[in-house]
């Protein structure tokens, strides 16, 4: 397993995206929808990683746009836009920002546009279940 760490701008929000798979590997989506667009977001996940979230107390906007299903992760500090975020009532799973935390190995790389808009919220589901990270979120000073 490789550890691949970034964090927001003012590192109030972390990140680790453990994978077994080279970073050439890993998809790298430019979804086309307002708030990806505006942000600049470039995302990747992984159902086979698992992703870790560590953030700063009081230091994570949740927004929630569009059909309200998942949080979009957004540090309070610095306003960069960290992660996408979906609860079930048994796990958590995120597409991440790797623009927004500057993840190594994709600065290179050219994102695939990801559009979205013929999905039903049943497939809409489906799919982020299927493809997304699992990840843990934790609120607690992030560890040097």
């Amino acid at each position: 397993m490789t550890t691949l760490a970034g964090h927001c701008h003012c590192g109030a929000i972390r990140v680790e995206f453990e994978t077994g798979k080279p970073v050439a590997e890993l998809p790298l989506r430019s979804c086309q929808c307002g708030f990806c667009r505006r942000h600049g977001a470039r995302t990747t996940s992984d159902p086979t990683c698992r992703l870790h979230i560590e953030a700063a107390p009081g230091s994570i906007n949740r927004y929630r746009f569009g059909r309200r299903a998942v949080e979009a992760l957004i540090c309070d500090e610095c306003g960069v836009y960290v992660a996408s975020l979906l609860q079930t009532e048994t796990a958590a799973f995120a597409t991440l920002n790797v623009a927004g935390v500057e993840l190594p190995g994709f600065a290179d790389r050219t994102a695939e546009p990801a559009i979205y808009d013929e999905e039903t919220d049943e497939e809409r589901l489906a799919r982020r279940k299927a493809r997304w990270t699992p990840t843990i979120l934790v609120e607690a000073l992030p560890s040097a």
